[in-house]
């Protein structure tokens, strides 16, 4: 009698196979058996190197990234030829596709120094009334500008008003306020005070140590521009100083700084001019065309005036600051502010030019800027 072995029946070879199988099923196409995510990334501009959780995906935006597991990802993007690097955490779901935006543009940071003289040391330099007041309206108007986001406004706002307002003061406030400034920023000075326009292609404006009988210690439209050219981006000047009308009775000053009607326009062509000069010296290295943006408060044969009682605060104001704030909506923030023509809620540099010119027209006060027809944002709110 023949006895049979009994086999064995090989669970442990049919379970390993099946594993198996159902490994190489999931890699083939892993959202049969186990669902997963993707992640659609995209930028402004696109081109962007693409990286999840650290790692090259040797991708560029716009990309999908497919078949992830669901959980939190870091995915980061690299501009190189601008060097801008963002970052964010996405959650991917399931069968689903996450969407993630970047936008690579650069990062613009906006600075301001204001400089009031009302006071002189020099008691042959009569004393004015608005600068301090004008300085006190054109920061506001500043801290209530909005930037793009609505929330991007100005990063510092300095001040140097009477005493403060040395020659040497002015100058190195200049350096220490934009000293962080790069490319992409935006540096607006402001002067209120007196301006001065004689012997030859000289003009100034005059710090609160400034001299009567002498122009040593003025700070030259060659002076001012050669200091803010230093300064990376672009620069807003805005100058409201003159030598004579309202600004200064005409016996304050010894004959040699006595300056005719005749010899504003002197003043403020040079004032351009300086500034035009520095950006043709500059476009060789900046990249930025037309880095000086620059308003003045006179011109040709005109008289430059200030006054008392402001409408709306009651101090006294030059007319020309005064119109500027009117224009970037000072008298009451409410929306659209007066000089915003096409109510787009960006008031640019020849919009409040044509604003103030409009506003002065009345006292025979022309402004000048430079450059002419600039669409560049002078405010946002």
């Amino acid at each position: 009698m023949y006895k049979f072995k009994k086999k064995k029946f090989p669970y442990k070879t049919i379970v390993i196979s099946c594993l198996l199988f159902l490994a190489l099923l999931i890699t083939l196409n892993g959202c049969i058996f186990i669902p997963k995510g993707s992640i659609y990334v995209t930028s402004e501009p696109s081109g962007a190197k693409i990286y999840l959780n650290g790692e090259d995906t040797n991708k560029e935006t716009p990309a999908m990234i497919s078949n992830i597991f669901s959980g939190s990802y870091s995915i980061k993007v690299n501009l190189e030829e601008k060097a801008i690097t963002r970052e964010e955490l996405v959650e991917v779901f399931q069968k689903q596709v996450t969407s993630v935006h970047f936008e690579l543009l650069p990062v613009v940071t906006y600075r301001a120094l204001c400089v009031g003289v009302n006071d002189y040391k020099d008691p042959g330099i009569t004393d004015l009334r608005a600068p301090s007041y004008d300085v006190e309206r054109i920061t506001e108007v500043f801290e209530n500008s909005r930037f793009g986001d609505e929330e991007h406004t100005f990063n510092s706002i300095d001040v140097l008003l009477g005493s403060q307002a040395t020659r040497n003061n002015i100058l190195q406030a200049i350096t220490s306020s934009f000293s962080e400034a790069d490319q992409n920023d935006v540096s607006y000075f402001y002067f209120s005070g007196h301006g001065w326009g004689g012997n030859g292609n000289i003009s100034t404006i005059l710090p609160y140590d400034a001299d009567a009988g002498d122009e040593y210690n003025d700070i030259s439209a060659d002076d001012l521009a050669s200091a803010l050219s230093m300064i990376p981006g672009t620069k807003v000047v805005i100058l409201d100083s003159c030598f004579s009308g309202g600004f200064i009775g005409k016996d304050a000053y010894v004959a040699t700084r006595r300056m005719e009607i005749n010899d504003t326009k002197q003043y403020n062509d040079n004032i351009i001019n300086s500034f035009e000069k520095y950006d043709l010296q500059l476009s060789k290295d900046n990249l930025a065309k037309n880095s000086f943006k620059v308003i003045t408060s006179a011109s040709s044969n005109q008289l430059c005036y200030e006054t008392l009682y402001h409408p709306v605060d009651g101090n006294p104001f030059g007319y020309f600051s005064a119109s500027i704030c009117d224009g970037c909506g000072y008298n009451d923030f409410f929306p659209p502010f007066p000089a915003d023509f096409n109510t787009d809620s960006k008031i640019t540099i020849n919009e409040i030019y044509e604003h103030v010119v409009e506003l002065l027209r009345g006292i025979n006060q022309d402004a000048q800027v430079y450059p002419a027809n600039s669409s560049f944002s002078f405010i946002e709110y």
